[in-house]
C-alpha cells in the first residue's frame, strides 16, 4: 500500500509540474508555492501589494529560479538564480543591452523599478513617469524648469520628455570628449528634434511653425549638416541648448537677445556684438517679418526668369535657324561654306593672344571647382552632394578649395578690369582718344551698332532678313563680358562677405550675411546655367562649330572662318593692311589634341552638371 502511496504522489508531482508548464492551475499552485515561500520571507516587500501588482500571476520560483533542496536553501547553502526579466521582457532586454546605464554604469532593471513587488498598471503617462524616474537620479532644475518639460508636467503630451530624447532602454552610447560630440549623436539628437518640429500637426496644435526646420535647413549650418558633415556646424543643441530649452522671450533662454553674444560666442570668436542679428531659421518669403530677404529673392528670381527667358529664347530661334538653313542646304545639294576654301583661307590668323587663353584656362579650372564645391551645399538633399563633397576630402576641404579658386577668380577680374583700363587709357596717350578707343570696333564696350545686330538677327530668325555682319565683338559676346562685372559685384562681394563672416560683422549687420547667402547662391546658379546652356551654344553648339570651336584653346583660326563669322572685321583689316600682322602658324597637333581633350571634357562635364541642377531645381 505504501509503494502505491508513493507512486501515485509521484505522479501528482509530475502531473502538476506539466501544468505549471502548460499554463493549467498555475494561480492555484503558484500562490500554494508562495505561501511555502513566505514562511520564511514575511517582510512586507515581498508579500504587502504583490497580489494587486503586475506580476501577481508569477510565483517567486519564477524569476528567482527553483529551489532544488529546501533544506539547503534554509541553511543559505541553495540560493536562487539572479533575477532574469529577459524570460518575458526579451525584447526590452535586447535593446537594455544596448543602453548606456548598462555598459557605463552597470545598471539593472531593479535600479529604476524598485518597486518589482507591488507595481501597478498606472495611469500617469508614461512620458511623466519617465520624468520622475530619471530625474531620482539626474539634477532637474535644467530640465523640469524648461519648455517642454513645463508643458508636459501641465498636461501637453506632445512636449518632448526625457524618453523622445535619449529613449528609455534604449539610450545610446556616445564617448564625447569635453564639449564636442562625434558625428553620430550629433545627428541623433538633431534628429529628434526635427522629428517633432517638422510634424505639422503637432506644431498646429502648440501655434508653432512647422516650417522652422526647413528654414534652419536652407542656411549653411543646415545644409552642411545634411551632406553629412554635421560637426562642423552648429546643431540644435548647440544654439538652444540641450535642456533648458525655452522662448527666446524668456531671460533665461540661451537664445533671449541678451544672451546671443555668448550663445554665438561658444563657436565664433572675434565678432561685433551685431553679428548676432543673424537670422538662423530666415524666411525669405515672409514680406512682413524678413522684408530685407523678400525682396532680394524677388529681385534675384525676376533677374533669373528675364536672363534665361531672352537667352534661351533667343538659343531655340538662332538652333531652329541655323538647322533649317543646313537642312535646306543639304536637301538642295548646296556645299558647305566650311568645306570651300578660298585662296590663302588656309592661313590662320590670331584672335586670342597666349596670355588670353591661359587666363581663359585658368577660369575654366576655377570656375569647375567653385561649382562643384559650392552647389553641393545649395542642392544638399540631392543624392549626388555628398558624392561631390567627399571628393574634394569633405565639407571642411572643399571650403577651403572653394576659397582657392575664388581668390583666383578675383584676381582674373582684377587683371582684366586692369587690361581694360589700359585699353581706353593708351599707354603714352593717356586719355587723349579715349572715345575713339571706347566705342571703336575693338572695345567691348556697347555701341548703337550692336542694337542693330540684334535687330537683325531676330529678323534673320524668322526668315525677315539676311544675317547681320559682325565686327571683331558680337553683342552676345558684350554681354557675357559685362555680366562677369555684374557677377563679380553680387557673386563676388557677397563671397567677401560670408568668406569670414565674423570680420564682416565689422562692416554690416548680422542679418546682411543672410542677404549675401541668398544673392550668392542665385547668382552662382545663374552665372553656371548661363555658361553651361548659353555660352556653351553660342560658342561651341551652333551648328557650323559643333561639337566644339578649339579657338579659345589654339588662339587662331583661318582667314575663310575670320570671313564668314566676322565678315566686317576682316574687311577693315584688310584695308587697314593690318591682316598680315595678325597672321600665324597652323596649331600643331599636340595644341588641338589638348585642345580637344580640355575642350571636349568641359562641354561634357558641364552639360552634365546642367542635368544635375535642372532636375534638383525642378524636384524643389
Amino acid at each position: 500500500m505504501s509503494r502505491a502511496r508513493t507512486c501515485l504522489a509521484f505522479f501528482l508531482v509530475v502531473a502538476s509540474a506539466w501544468a505549471v508548464e502548460a499554463g493549467i492551475f498555475r494561480v492555484d499552485l503558484w500562490a500554494q508555492q508562495d505561501q511555502g515561500c513566505e514562511r520564511c520571507h514575511y517582510d512586507q516587500t515581498y508579500t504587502t501589494g504583490f497580489a494587486a501588482s503586475v506580476h501577481a500571476r508569477n510565483s517567486c520560483a519564477s524569476c528567482h529560479g527553483f529551489i532544488k533542496d529546501l533544506g539547503s536553501h534554509m541553511r543559505g547553502a541553495d540560493r536562487p538564480k539572479p533575477v532574469d526579466c529577459t524570460t518575458c521582457h526579451e525584447r526590452i532586454s535586447r535593446e537594455y543591452l544596448q543602453n548606456f546605464h548598462y555598459l557605463q554604469e552597470d545598471f539593472r532593471c531593479v535600479d529604476c523599478h524598485g518597486d518589482i513587488h507591488t507595481r501597478t498598471a498606472s495611469k500617469v503617462p508614461v512620458k511623466i513617469r519617465a520624468v520622475k524616474a530619471c530625474t531620482r537620479c539626474h539634477l532637474n532644475e535644467e530640465y523640469v524648469a524648461s519648455g517642454h518639460a513645463e508643458a508636459l508636467l501641465r498636461g501637453n503630451m506632445d512636449a518632448a520628455s526625457c524618453m523622445d530624447c535619449h529613449g528609455l532602454h534604449d539610450t545610446r552610447v556616445y564617448h564625447t570628449a569635453l564639449r564636442t560630440y562625434p558625428e553620430e549623436a550629433r545627428m541623433f539628437y538633431n534628429t529628434r528634434c526635427i522629428a517633432c518640429h517638422s510634424d505639422a500637426a503637432m506644431m498646429g496644435r502648440n501655434a508653432l511653425s512647422a516650417k522652422i526646420v526647413e528654414y534652419y535647413e536652407e542656411t549653411y549650418h543646415g545644409k552642411v549638416q545634411d551632406v553629412g558633415f554635421a560637426t562642423l556646424v552648429a546643431g540644435c543643441a548647440d544654439c538652444h541648448t540641450t535642456h533648458n530649452i525655452l522662448p527666446k522671450t524668456d531671460p533665461r533662454s540661451s537664445i533671449h537677445p541678451d544672451n546671443l553674444v555668448t550663445n554665438c560666442g561658444r563657436c565664433h570668436t572675434g565678432f561685433h556684438p551685431r553679428f548676432v542679428l543673424y537670422k538662423a531659421h530666415p524666411d525669405y518669403r515672409d514680406r512682413q517679418n524678413y522684408p530685407a530677404l523678400y525682396w532680394t529673392f524677388v529681385f534675384m528670381s525676376s533677374l533669373l526668369v528675364v536672363t534665361f527667358l531672352f537667352f534661351w529664347v533667343h538659343t531655340a530661334l538662332w538652333w531652329r535657324k541655323s538647322y533649317w538653313e543646313k537642312h535646306r542646304r543639304e536637301k538642295e545639294g548646296i556645299v558647305e561654306e566650311g568645306c570651300l576654301i578660298t585662296e590663302g583661307g588656309h592661313v590662320h590668323v590670331e584672335r586670342f593672344s597666349r596670355s588670353e587663353r591661359l587666363m581663359h584656362l585658368v577660369l575654366i579650372c576655377s570656375f569647375f571647382t567653385l561649382v562643384t564645391t559650392g552647389f553641393p551645399l545649395k542642392y544638399h538633399r540631392e543624392p549626388w552632394a555628398p558624392l561631390f563633397l567627399d571628393f574634394w576630402g569633405g565639407a571642411h576641404m572643399a571650403g577651403v578649395a572653394h576659397r582657392i579658386a575664388a581668390a583666383v577668380l578675383i584676381l582674373l577680374f582684377s587683371i582684366v578690369a586692369w587690361r581694360s583700363v589700359r585699353f581706353v587709357v593708351a599707354p603714352g596717350a593717356g586719355w587723349k582718344g579715349w572715345k575713339e578707343r571706347l566705342f571703336g570696333p575693338d572695345s567691348l564696350f556697347p555701341r548703337w551698332k550692336d542694337w542693330e545686330d540684334l535687330k537683325g538677327m531676330v529678323l534673320w530668325f524668322f526668315d525677315r532678313g539676311e544675317k547681320p555682319r559682325f565686327d571683331r565683338w558680337t553683342y552676345w559676346e558684350k554681354f557675357d563680358f559685362w555680366a562677369v562685372f555684374w557677377g563679380m559685384f553680387a557673386i563676388g562681394g557677397s563671397g567677401v562677405l560670408l568668406w569670414s563672416p565674423e570680420l564682416s560683422s565689422y562692416i554690416v549687420p548680422g542679418w546682411v550675411l543672410n542677404v549675401a547667402s541668398l544673392v550668392h547662391s542665385e547668382e552662382a546658379l545663374l552665372a553656371a546655367l548661363f555658361i553651361f546652356t548659353v555660352h556653351f551654344f553660342n560658342t561651341h553648339f551652333v551648328p557650323d562649330k559643333f561639337p566644339m570651336d578649339r579657338l579659345i584653346f589654339t588662339g587662331t583660326y583661318s582667314i575663310d572662318e575670320l570671313k564668314r563669322h566676322r565678315p566686317q572685321e576682316y574687311e577693315r583689316l584688310a584695308s587697314q593692311g593690318k591682316l598680315d600682322e595678325l597672321k600665324r602658324p597652323h596649331p600643331g597637333i599636340p595644341l588641338k589634341l589638348a585642345a580637344a581633350v580640355v575642350g571636349l571634357a568641359s562641354l561634357l562635364f558641364g552639360s552634365l552638371l546642367t542635368v544635375l541642377f535642372i532636375v534638383a531645381l525642378v524636384g524643389r
